[in-house]
């Protein structure tokens, strides 16, 4: 009884898991050509920039502009 119980908790836990992997996998899609990663490069490199200006135009320091540069960046 109390194997099986245990038994059921490894699959399920170890099935959450491989769920979890496998859609955080799908979900990142690399660029393949140069001409892509170029792109996505200038793409980093713009948000990066206005990210950075409203930081300064906000005179954030230390702590709260890492937060608000990697909210930024996420948005």
């Amino acid at each position: 009884m109390m194997r099986a119980l245990f038994l059921r908790v490894i699959i399920g836990t170890c099935t959450a898991i491989s769920l979890g992997v496998s859609a955080a996998n799908a979900q990142s899609v690399k660029p393949k050509s140069p001409g892509e990663i170029a792109a996505a490069s200038d793409r980093i490199a713009r948000v990066n920039e206005d990210c950075r200006r409203q930081a300064r135009a906000q005179h954030l320091h230390l702590l709260k502009r890492y937060r608000f540069m990697r909210d930024c960046k996420r948005q």
